[in-house]
């Protein structure tokens, strides 16, 4: 559709916007003032923006600010309101510059469950930053839910291993899934992942529930679809590999488990990716890595990437990047952290972001830090209000909701 039609089918023209133009108002006004605005009509040209102009002006604004523009006039809440003005300001959001969209979720090592959220440019760029408190829509303070992962400003969270939960803060909109209605006993454990569906233009969580046993591990695989608000069951993990408890990385229209892959005694790190459309297995191969002096490598995702990373010897944090997702050609080692001191009983959590000057953010002993690589030097942001973390999760602020798709 062109932004014309667009404009024209959401009722935004320009004969119908009068708020564009301020002084086209049909308002009584006293006979002096008339003809002081007649006099200026005659000197100055009227103010006016084109409908093109203010849809390129609203799409970069903070989501906040979208929000109270709704009730400004009906063609404003209109234009909010629709899909193709969504898109467009996702689109624009997740490619600001400075992640001025950007934000971090965090969860509270406290016994109630405390999230908290804050602006990733902040935390970068000032010594001191101000985080908001969230209110989460599941009523469970002592349940600790934890952080499946986000797209596109939805955040999912995982409710007892049996139902999920997709969140929206910026607009605080939610939608709880049905439950999953697994065979659950001791020892088995569910593997979420939430990633989107390009094809069908539909969010989906994929859940891997995996039950051992004393000869095999079963992986059966369920698909939430956000669309029609049901699960439905599809081909089961391949067999032999089993996922680690860890939530799939959604990179490239793909979910990407670190796995475990059984070879008679013996057994293999592997990666295990999902196609979201064609709801197909596939294996992605890791660089050549220190398998013998690392820990059992971890997955995230940075700059849209996939990203492992590991513990070296215990003495530094090293991370990998793929650049061009499923050719293995394309890993290149990104960053190599120390430890200062050595760890002993903790490791670094992440990375949760990497800004443009190579900046990475990270979790240690339940704290923020920021690394640079240029000079070697760690930074530790001071979060107002709020210290402990145990979880975290980088998300951008969107008008992606989880009830209207």
């Amino acid at each position: 559709m062109s932004s014309q039609g667009y404009l024209h089918r959401i009722g935004f023209t320009r004969k119908r916007e009068r708020l564009i133009n301020p002084m086209d108002r049909t308002s009584p006004l006293p006979p002096s003032s008339v003809q002081k605005q007649q006099g200026m009509s005659e000197s100055l040209p009227l103010p006016f923006l084109p409908d093109e102009l203010v849809v390129e002006i609203l799409s970069r604004l903070p989501v906040k600010s979208l929000l109270q523009f709704r009730c400004v006039c009906k063609s404003w809440m209109s234009l909010i309101y629709d899909p193709y003005f969504m898109k467009k300001h996702l689109h624009l959001s997740s490619r600001s510059t400075h992640f001025t969209h950007h934000r971090i979720i965090l969860s509270a090592t406290t016994a109630e469950f405390h999230l908290k959220s804050c602006s990733l440019s902040s935390l970068f760029n000032n010594l001191s930053t101000v985080c908001d408190e969230l209110n989460y829509p599941v009523k469970n303070k002592f349940r600790h839910d934890g952080i499946v992962g986000s797209c596109n400003g939805l955040l999912c969270f995982a409710i007892k291993g049996d139902c999920v939960l997709l969140w929206n803060p910026s607009i605080r909109v939610s939608k709880k899934s049905p439950p999953l209605g697994n065979n659950w006993r001791p020892g088995c454990f569910t593997a979420f992942g939430l990633g989107y569906d390009h094809v069908n233009e539909d969010y989906k969580v994929v859940a891997v529930f995996c039950d051992p046993s004393e000869y095999f591990i079963e992986c059966k695989v369920k698909v939430y679809s956000m669309a029609t608000n049901s699960w439905r069951k599809i081909q089961d993990f391949p067999h032999g590999f089993s996922p680690f408890q860890n939530s799939g990385k959604f990179v490239s229209g793909t979910l990407n488990w670190a796995a475990n892959h059984s070879i008679g005694s013996s057994s293999l790190w592997v990666i295990v990716s999902l196609d979201l459309h064609k709801e197909t297995y596939r294996e992605v191969l890791p660089p050549d890595y220190e398998k013998e002096d690392c820990s059992t490598p971890g997955l995230g995702v940075l700059q849209g990437c996939l990203c492992m990373n590991y513990d070296y010897k215990k003495t530094h944090f090293v991370v990998w990047m793929m650049k061009d997702y499923g050719a293995r050609e394309s890993w290149v080692k990104l960053v190599s952290i120390p430890y200062v001191p050595n760890p002993e009983n903790f490791s670094y959590s992440g990375p949760y972001y990497i800004s443009e000057n190579g900046e990475v953010l990270l979790m240690f002993e339940f704290d923020l830090i920021l690394y640079n690589p240029r000079d070697n030097s760690f930074k530790y942001p001071k979060i107002e209000s709020g210290k402990g973390w145990f979880d975290a999760e980088v998300y951008v602020e969107t008008l992606v909701s989880p009830m209207k798709h």
